[in-house]
């Protein structure tokens, strides 16, 4: 009986036992699953109920260096629809193609499919999301997203670039800076049963207005407007392919202004064609003809070799060096080492290099960053071409001192002369001058980056002396600028041709690079005009785009001089107009001026007393008023239309007459 009772307790405690255990590895498994793995399943939950849908975040502001916008977020609204939820496809497809103006056979379809969650349109102006929403239908949604705007339209497109329709950087500082640019992804979450069909709650996860950050250019879009207005203007009297000008500050580095013709609008850049999108001045190279021959001249004076004064034979004008015919525009006996570079002897600069020796002169061309990219923080650069001395023929030493045989950007050469103007540092450009978070504190600013010295300062001032005679005797004569001391050097070269492996007797890349003022350089400015029609020099065509464009930029210049930097008081990109802002205008020596961002009240502006004054003091006087200006004369202000004190409107006609006399001022 005892046997029998032990057999029955081993059986009744291995049953609690197993029921123990059982208990036990289901409270096991329960605390892995519940506890220790929760997160994993609940991650799995949410994707078997919610379908993510990924929103268009907005992108921070891109500014000038005065703080008006060049590129802002505008709120827009996406619509899409549940077509489950559709009561009536047909009806609803026709109501909504009334409301935006689309084909109601396209919604059709669209509502018809059998999925959870379709976009029927992307980036709608709030006014059209504001008549959806007034028709109440069932099924349909909006949801806010970003939409890429450009208030100025096609100024400095081709350095701002252009976003695309998922607010991806697609050219330009878009895209370059598309890490501090774009916000943070929206997500909208959709509800969903098990089997798949969306429900219409919802949950809306947005974190993308925060750590928006916004770019500060070094552009301003004031003297922008003047260097494409200067441009736009001579690519259409000559005839030429395209241009370029760039506007480089020697000292920092900071490119004021870069334009490119052809352009575009980077609001509908589908519409153009893609060449129209590339930034020319950094990705075009060319040979840069007898601007070159300041480097030159930079390599002799610094080795010691010449002086300005040695005197070299050009031969009257025809010259055989290396196997070869070198001739000159215009015939020259003997022309010291300073006149071969003001009147541009070809044959003068092969004699002066020779003295030099090709290892040297690459050596200089190599320093001043030739051959090599310049480091801009933007996107395409190209490097250029300039092959080692070690490879050149002795035909080769000429054609490189005269600027044939290798191949240059303007940015590259904007910034070389900027060595020459600096005192000879290499300085690195750049288009961005500090990057601001949300709250406008700035988070990143940049500062000059010298990437080496070329010359000495003597060297520099010698060179710039030079160029200065350029101007003022030799073929830069149209560059001059009354009451400003100008120097530069003009540059007219045949495009290679690679079809035929010659230099081609019809194209031509014409250019002149300018330092201003010569005394205190503040800008390097450089002026390529591609293929200009008929048989025309740099000096024809070229100098006298920088002399227009100078002529406004300067007094421009003078005048913010005088003026403290305004805070800039614009308007968050949600509070941004839906259409294009109203651009001021003004008229400077018959061109019109941008004053974008500017505002005063109906009735603050008063007419200045601009008697005896000095026309050039006069628009001065003017420049900040939105009016047009007619001139008629020179010389001193005699007679003012309207008179002193009174009020002016916007776009009212201001009119001078002048006269000879002594000006004040």
């Amino acid at each position: 009986m005892k046997s029998q009772d032990r057999a029955l307790r081993v059986k009744i405690y291995f049953v609690m036992g197993s029921f123990a255990a059982m208990i036990l590895i289901l409270m096991a498994r329960g605390f892995q699953h519940q506890v220790i793995n929760r997160d994993r399943y609940l991650r799995w939950a949410r994707e078997q109920q919610l379908q993510p849908v990924r929103l268009i975040p907005l992108r921070g502001r891109v500014l000038d260096s005065r703080g008006t916008p060049l590129a802002a977020s505008l709120k827009a609204a996406s619509l899409f629809a549940h077509p489950a939820r559709v009561q009536d496809p047909d009806a609803t497809a026709e109501a909504l193609a009334r409301a935006l103006g689309l084909e109601a056979w396209e919604l059709r379809e669209k509502l018809r499919q059998p999925i959870s969650f379709v976009w029927l349109a992307r980036q709608l102006p709030l006014e059209q999301a504001a008549a959806v929403e007034r028709l109440q239908l069932a099924g349909i949604g909006l949801e806010r997203e970003g939409r890429r705007y450009y208030p100025l339209r096609e100024l400095a497109a081709n350095v701002i670039g252009f976003a695309g329709v998922d607010s991806q950087g697609l050219e330009g500082v878009e895209w370059f800076y598309e890490k501090q640019l774009k916000g943070k992804q929206g997500t909208l979450l959709l509800l969903q049963d098990a089997r798949g069909r969306a429900l219409w709650q919802e949950v809306y996860q947005d974190s993308r207005e925060e750590d928006v950050n916004e770019i500060v250019l070094t552009l301003d879009a004031r003297m922008q407007f003047f260097v494409e207005a200067a441009l736009r203007e001579a690519v259409e009297e000559t005839g030429a392919a395209g241009g370029q000008v760039v506007v480089l500050q020697p000292a920092s580095g900071e490119i004021l202004a870069m334009a490119c013709m052809p352009t575009f609008n980077p609001n509908e850049f589908h519409a153009y064609p893609g060449a129209s999108w590339r930034n020319r001045a950094l990705t075009d190279a060319f040979e840069a003809g007898s601007t070159i021959k300041p480097f030159m001249l930079a390599a002799v004076l610094e080795e010691g070799v010449v002086e300005e004064q040695t005197q070299f034979d050009c031969e009257s004008g025809r010259y055989y060096f290396g196997g070869h015919l070198i001739h000159d525009v215009h015939p020259y006996d003997v022309l010291s080492v300073k006149d071969i570079v003001v009147k541009s002897s070809n044959i003068g600069t092969t004699k002066v290099a020779e003295q030099l020796g090709s290892p040297a002169l690459w050596k200089y061309l190599h320093a001043f960053g030739f051959g090599r990219k310049t480091n801009v923080d933007l996107p395409g650069e190209a490097t250029g071409t300039l092959r080692h001395w070690k490879t050149w023929t002795k035909i080769c030493l000429a054609n490189h001192a005269f600027g044939q045989g290798f191949s240059v950007t303007a940015l590259q050469l904007a910034t070389a002369y900027g060595a020459i103007a600096n005192g000879g540092f290499l300085v690195e450009p750049h288009v961005v001058r500090e990057i601001r978070d949300e709250k406008g504190n700035v988070i990143e600013r940049r500062e000059p980056r010298v990437k080496g010295r070329a010359i000495s300062k003597r060297t520099s001032d010698r060179v710039l002396a030079v160029l200065e005679s350029a101007v003022q005797e030799g073929t830069g004569k149209r560059a001059q600028v009354p009451g400003v001391r100008v120097g530069g050097k003009t540059g007219t070269a045949q495009k290679f041709e690679p079809d035929t492996m010659q230099y081609s007797d019809s194209k031509r890349v014409c250019s002149f690079v300018a330092v201003v003022p010569i005394e205190k350089p503040e800008m390097v400015v450089v002026v390529a005009l591609d293929e200009p029609g008929g048989r025309v020099t740099g000096g024809m065509v070229a100098a006298p785009v920088f002399q227009k464009l100078a002529s406004a930029a300067l007094m421009y210049r003078e005048v913010q001089a005088r003026e403290p930097d305004p805070e800039p008081a614009l308007a968050p990109a949600a509070q941004a107009p839906a259409s294009e802002p109203v651009i001021r205008t003004a008229s400077l020596h018959g061109t019109d001026v941008t004053a974008a961002g500017e505002s005063a009240a109906a009735g603050a502006w008063i007419m200045p007393d601009l008697k005896e004054l000095s026309v050039r003091s006069a628009l001065t006087e003017l420049q900040a008023l939105p009016v047009r200006i007619e001139i008629e004369g020179s010389g001193v202000v005699a007679e003012q239309e309207p008179a002193a004190g009174s009020a002016l409107e916007e776009g009212q006609t201001v009119r001078l007459r002048a006269g000879s006399g002594e000006a004040e001022g």
